[in-house]
């Protein structure tokens, strides 16, 4: 056992189990009895430590969730950093050394960020109206309300956003990465109407990755007030991906090789392996 977890037991008080001791007269009665001690109690007692077990490993994502909360505030400070977690460790009550916790540092705690806004925008989108959205059609005005409304949540951290992107782009972040984002854009379209099952399903959210993923680098040099230019950046690319969707539709054929092209270079943009210039 590391000497984290240690620490981590020794914050938390454990449960013992304990077998009873029976002591009966007589070699047939101490037979029985040892025999079903055996095949019951020696089953409780496994049963107690894999519970003790479990509850253990719930309890260590309970403290390492708490001290995640508590490091995105000195994001802004000491930016998404081994120092931020130290900081949120020791602001939570634990020993600044449990920041050994995440393996990734700054990567562990851009993740929680990326999973508790994408749980956020699900609940805002539950309450949204749903009048326009159609399978005829393309939902825009909910898609850019949702992609808007995810990429306000950076807000607070706008500036350092950057060098959070370019750890997301590390070899050992970029499945999360991947999977948050991946988790975004399947919210977004489930919860805009979209139930299909053919290859479209799978067009639609790369198409829509890629749509987030340039905004949300637009977004970081956007100055206009209430972000204007963003959003209507996000409402031409919808626009755009409308087009082709409808090209995708009158005529698969001649359409796919664009498609897949434009497939593949989002997919370079979301892997990071793309820059600007």
């Amino acid at each position: 056992m590391s000497n984290l977890r240690r620490i981590i037991r020794s914050l938390r008080i454990g449960h013992r189990y304990i077998a009873p001791l029976v002591v009966v007269q007589g070699n047939n009665v101490q037979r029985i009895v040892r025999s079903y001690y055996n095949q019951n109690v020696n089953k409780e007692v496994t049963t107690s430590a894999i519970t003790t077990e479990h509850e253990e490993h719930q309890y260590e994502e309970n403290v390492k969730n708490r001290i995640l909360e508590r490091a995105l505030e000195f994001v802004t400070q000491t930016g998404w950093s081994v120092e931020s977690l130290s900081s949120g460790a020791k602001t939570a009550g634990y020993p600044s050394i449990t920041h050994g916790l995440f393996p990734n540092g700054g990567g562990d705690l851009v993740h929680f960020f990326n999973i508790r806004c994408n749980e956020q925008l699900v609940v805002e989108m539950k309450t949204w109206p749903k009048e326009d959205i159609k399978e005829s059609k393309v939902p825009m005005k909910f898609i850019e309300s949702a992609i808007m409304t995810r990429l306000l949540m950076i807000e607070p951290y706008k500036s350092t956003w950057p060098k959070a992107m370019a750890i997301q782009t590390l070899p050992n972040n970029v499945p999360n990465c991947l999977a948050t984002l991946l988790s975004l854009v399947d919210d977004i379209c489930y919860h805009s109407g979209d139930r299909s099952v053919d290859f479209n399903w799978y067009m639609r959210r790369v198409g829509l990755a890629g749509i987030y993923k340039a905004a949300e680098l637009f977004y970081l040099t956007d100055s206009s007030q209430e972000s204007s230019a963003t959003r209507s950046f996000v409402n031409s690319r919808i626009r755009d991906a409308q087009l082709i969707q409808t090209a995708l539709n009158t005529n698969p054929v001649s359409a796919a090789p664009q498609t897949l092209t434009a497939a593949f270079v989002t997919a370079k943009n979301i892997l990071g392996i793309n820059t600007l210039k």
